[in-house]
């Protein structure tokens, strides 16, 4: 149910179609690349992904089989993108199955802050990424809210449409309330049943420091509702410290 929930509600938001856009030109993948989604969900960003970039091979894992079955669907109905890509099923609290730096470009989009342990899947994602290769990270800050992400949504869709968006926004309201209710209804459902992990800006660029990243660029998107980090896996090996990430104390070093 979330999975089918999940795609009629966000596929309906302007700000996560500006997402979709931002995710696959800030990776910039070239001809030949081997990307990786780590947390594919229902597959959009890979759809995106491999539609605007022809020539790049991808693989993407999750841990939710109904999820990759409706990722299945959205690629295999397109030709030109469903033989380059692979699905897996996959749990990212544990180690995950690829040898190292096979991936030149990596990205996880409002994954980590919902694993068991941010650092270990951090860590991952350097090992089968590529020196030199690219990281994209989402992740939501502390206390996300919906409503930012809606205003944000209508900044867009005054620009797009400034003599009609009124209509266009009534009209999607009144498609989109069933399902919003019942999206809201399940993550309600779903934070009782577990924890999560929220970053201040410090405490996400010390993370991905420490787990062997070099930072490009850190911004808030989505109604800034939503972190966004570029990195890199420096060319030559660097020192790094051993991270240990806790709810009550952020990061923590232990040299």
């Amino acid at each position: 149910m979330y999975a089918r929930v999940y795609d009629n509600v966000m596929l309906c938001f302007l700000p996560y179609h500006q997402l979709l856009y931002t995710v696959t030109e800030k990776l910039n993948p070239q001809a030949g690349w081997h990307v990786l989604d780590a947390g594919c969900g229902t597959g959009n960003f890979l759809h995106h992904l491999l539609h605007y970039r022809p020539g790049v091979t991808a693989v993407g894992i999750d841990y939710a089989d109904a999820m990759l079955h409706r990722a299945a669907v959205k690629i295999n109905n397109n030709k030109d993108v469903g033989k380059d890509v692979v699905l897996q099923e996959t749990n990212l609290n544990y180690s995950i199955p690829f040898k190292e730096e096979e991936f030149q470009g990596v990205i996880c989009v409002n994954v980590l802050y919902a694993v068991d342990n941010p650092v270990f899947l951090l860590k991952e994602l350097s090992r089968v990424l590529q020196r030199g290769g690219r990281l994209v990270l989402v992740t939501p800050p502390f206390q996300p809210r919906i409503g930012p992400v809606f205003r944000e949504h209508v900044l867009l869709l005054k620009e797009r449409k400034p003599f009609l968006w009124p209509f266009s926004l009534a009209g999607r309201i009144l498609c989109l309330a069933p399902w919003l209710f019942i999206f809201l209804i399940l993550n309600i459902f779903i934070k009782k049943q577990q924890s999560f992990h929220f970053f201040k800006r410090e405490e996400l660029l010390s993370l991905v420091k420490n787990c062997g990243f070099e930072l490009v660029s850190l911004e808030k998107v989505y109604g800034g509702q939503d972190w966004f980090l570029e990195a890199v896996k420096p060319a030559a090996k660097v020192e790094t410290v051993e991270s240990v990430y806790s709810p009550e104390g952020g990061v923590a070093c232990l040299r």
